[in-house]
């Protein structure tokens, strides 16, 4: 049988308290800083990204076309 020996704050870890205290990004921001970070994609990158998107996509509505018709 296990027992907590630990003060149930002392749990948490810092990690998480840090976390729940921080603001939530804008949609302006997260768009910022997506674009900020495909700005260093090169065309054939872009390209691959672009299909790995579509199959994800497609596999999507897929699944989801499966689970309506399982409904």
């Amino acid at each position: 049988m296990l027992t907590a020996t630990a003060p149930a704050n002392e749990l948490v870890s810092s990690l998480t308290e840090t976390a729940q205290n921080e603001t939530p990004l804008t949609d302006v921001e997260i768009l910022r800083r997506v674009r900020r970070i495909q700005s260093g994609w090169s065309v054939s990158e872009r390209m691959d990204r672009r299909r790995e998107a579509s199959k994800r996509f497609a596999n999507l509505l897929e699944t989801l076309a499966l689970d309506h018709h399982a409904a």
